[in-house]
């Protein structure tokens, strides 16, 4: 083999060395957006952000069963199945909503119709209220009839929402309806109406 041949072929092997050297750091340190990294690296949510609109009126009442299923769409954000007659079944240990309202009122009250699964040994569900990152309230959810909660939003919160309220149903007495099913497909809630009315 010429001198010449040998130092292609080492030169060769080195930058394929080189690359995969460097896919293997990208393996370890992937330059992700946090909701990648929480729901497929870290595993801390089950809930993977979707980019919906959120459009909303401040004041409207939006319906989760099947009859309000195209008026909700824009607003589920993640962790919800259905509509089905009975309302959006929450799926995993969180679901999120998303409002983006233009109106110059600011919300004031959370309202929310809900109803817990129904399993063996568990007839409530304890629902933990985030609204912007900040929990509000913990309410708890009976198997039937379905329950009507309205959470007061501190003046503070209220304001500093600007138009945008990412609202995330924390779940954390969910279950597994089948001994095999995994932590994305946990149940605890149907949703059945929700609204944010102005102060």
């Amino acid at each position: 083999m010429s001198s010449a041949l040998r130092t292609g072929t080492y030169v060769l092997v080195g930058l394929i060395a080189l690359f995969e050297l460097a896919v293997f750091w990208l393996m370890l340190h992937p330059n992700v957006s946090p909701d990648f990294r929480a729901y497929y690296i870290d595993k801390t949510t089950t809930c993977l952000n979707q980019p919906v609109a959120g459009t909303y009126t401040l004041g409207a009442t939006i319906d989760f069963t099947s009859a309000g299923g195209a008026i909700a769409k824009p607003i589920r954000v993640c962790g919800w199945e259905g509509p089905v007659g009975d309302g959006n079944h929450a799926v995993g240990t969180s679901s999120r909503l998303r409002f983006v309202y233009t109106e110059p009122a600011v919300p004031a009250v959370l309202k929310l119709s809900m109803q817990a699964v129904k399993k063996d040994g568990q007839p409530t569900q304890r629902v933990e209220l985030v609204f912007n990152g900040v929990l509000i309230d913990t309410v708890t959810v009976s198997a039937d009839p379905p329950q009507n909660f309205a959470v007061a939003i501190p003046p503070g919160l209220a304001a500093a929402a600007n138009g945008r309220v990412e609202l995330e149903l924390r779940f954390p007495d969910s279950v597994r309806m089948g001994d095999n099913d995994p932590d994305n497909r946990r149940r605890s809630i149907k949703l059945l109406s929700a609204a944010l009315l102005p102060a």
